[in-house]
């Protein structure tokens, strides 16, 4: 059988319109290999903390060496703050606490810290470590007497990054309390261990 020369041309278009759209469609099928790197924090992200524990004395330092015996009991300690992400690592903010201890004689040692707080957070996933470090003030009652001073407080904690918006975990700090005096022989140095759980909301 002969087509005539309009046929041929138009089977030709047609064959060559399959094979177009054959072309097009495997293009459209194909994936782009693209790689997406997900970062769990992002410079400029904030939270809130909120955390509650223990306050263990250690011993005080004095002119005359180290001295174990405090005369204070395990107390509790408490704190809520703010941080904010300058890098994808790299935090920065501040707290405002407290702390109480009794006594032997059964009276209560109160100490309110506010400090300025540095942390490097190392990520595992959804496992977030922050290395911290805290400088500021400490005001100190202790029945009439009452102190304020500079204190340090490093620190190291653990959260589980649970959704978005919360991550929980727990803290270990030392705190560094100083108390300097006129008369160099009444000055020490306390020395003060706390493990608190932590909630913070992030935003």
């Amino acid at each position: 059988m002969e087509y005539s020369v309009p046929m041929k041309r138009s089977i030709i278009l047609l064959v060559l319109l399959a094979l177009a759209g054959t072309a097009t469609l495997g293009a459209q099928t194909t994936t782009p290999s693209t790689s997406l790197d997900y970062d769990p924090i992002r410079k400029g992200d904030q939270f809130i903390h909120v955390d509650l524990g223990l306050s263990v004395p250690l011993f005080y330092l004095t002119p005359d060496g180290i001295t174990s015996d405090t005369n204070l009991d395990l107390g509790g300690a408490g704190r809520i703050g703010y941080s904010r992400f300058i890098t994808s690592r790299m935090s920065l903010g501040g707290f405002f606490g407290f702390s109480f201890n009794q006594t032997l004689g059964e009276n209560t040692y109160l100490a309110l810290p506010m400090a300025i707080r540095a942390s490097y957070e190392f990520v595992f996933n959804r496992i977030h470590v922050p290395v911290s470090f805290s400088a500021g003030g400490m005001y100190q009652t202790y029945r009439t007497r009452n102190y304020f001073g500079f204190m340090l407080k490093p620190e190291i904690g653990g959260y589980y990054r649970y959704s978005p918006d919360w991550s929980f975990g727990a803290n270990l700090s030392w705190d560094f309390v100083p108390q300097w005096y006129d008369t160099s022989s009444d000055n020490r140095v306390g020395n003060f261990f706390d493990v608190m759980v932590g909630l913070r909301y992030h935003f």
